[in-house]
């Protein structure tokens, strides 16, 4: 058995994915079946639509995701998303930046009007 992703792609260790509930992009650290037997009782019978559903852990979020929620991202697509993270980041700096140091004290802003 195989995780398959959304679009019914396969998903291996090592490989890019993207969580299609927030759109956190990360590393495939783990992949284990969605309902392991061990130690669980012979009879106990697995629904058939889970059968083919695993968890999924990636390295951003240190999660866990049903493989059924992610979809496989090529390289390209990676880079791309890396570049846009870190000029989010960049234009958070510059807007922190432009604050000028203030000192409040208990005389400030007594009353409303």
């Amino acid at each position: 058995m195989e995780a398959i992703d959304i679009r019914k792609k396969s998903i291996k260790k090592d490989d890019f994915v993207r969580y299609t509930g927030t759109g956190d992009i990360g590393k495939v650290l783990d992949i284990v079946p969605y309902l392991s037997l061990d130690g669980v009782d012979k009879n106990f019978k697995i629904a058939e639509s889970n059968k083919d559903k695993f968890w999924i852990k990636i390295d951003k979020t240190d999660l866990w995701y049903m493989s059924d929620s992610l979809e496989l991202l090529d390289e390209k697509d990676v880079k791309k998303s890396r570049f846009e993270e870190s000029r989010n980041e960049k234009d958070l700096e510059d807007l922190t930046d432009n604050f000028e140091d203030m000192e409040i004290d208990s005389s400030a802003g007594i009353g409303g009007g």
